[in-house]
């Protein structure tokens, strides 16, 4: 009596994947918890980050993000808006008195 194995090939599910999203989420998690710290417990820090991340007047790079953010709402491309983002800013630094 003969009999014959016949095995088939089972796919397991990547894993490649959900480690690229779990480290992505990490990673955002350590910079929101690394900015509430700063912003808490660090005046000096704050005002340093506040200066990397507003560049110039920071009433004026404000007003310019939020400008940016109605341009994508409305459908404008990144790079274009971007492009005018960064024009904003350079003019009110080259403007600036300091």
């Amino acid at each position: 009596m003969g009999y014959r194995v016949v095995y088939t090939a089972v796919k397991t599910p990547s894993r490649r994947g959900s480690r690229a999203a779990r480290v992505a989420a990490l990673t955002g998690a350590f910079l929101l918890l690394f900015l509430f710290l700063v912003n808490g417990f660090w005046p000096r820090g704050k005002q340093a980050l506040q200066e990397l991340l507003l560049p110039g007047n920071a009433a004026v790079t404000a007003a310019a993000l939020e400008e940016l953010a109605a341009e994508l709402g409305e459908g404008e491309e990144l790079s274009a808006a971007l492009e005018e983002f960064c024009r904003r800013v350079i003019r009110d630094v080259d403007m600036d008195p300091d």
